[in-house]
């Protein structure tokens, strides 16, 4: 869970405060599998599934206001990866 960077915060008069907000919080969802495969005079063998941002919830992490944040940026999109390792 994270709230983003700060962002500036405008003021009733129309002044901006820097860095005297902050994004709205986000959670981001990850799922990961595992697998050993193990058999007699083989060698250990692992495969491994990941599933980050599982929702495909879309949230901005910076909006480009605030010092040093220059443009806005987004949080990863559903991303799936599969790996294989093998034990020596």
């Amino acid at each position: 869970m994270g709230s983003g960077l700060r962002a500036d915060l405008t003021l009733p008069d129309g002044s901006t405060v820097p860095n005297g907000s902050h994004l709205p919080y986000y959670e981001q969802v990850n799922l990961s599998l595992n697998h050993d495969f193990g058999h007699e005079g083989v060698k250990r063998l692992t495969a491994r599934f990941d599933v980050i941002n599982a929702f495909d919830k879309i949230y901005q992490i910076r909006n480009g206001t605030g010092v040093g944040v220059g443009a806005s940026q987004y949080g990863p999109r559903r991303g799936l990866f599969f790996g294989v390792a093998q034990t020596f």
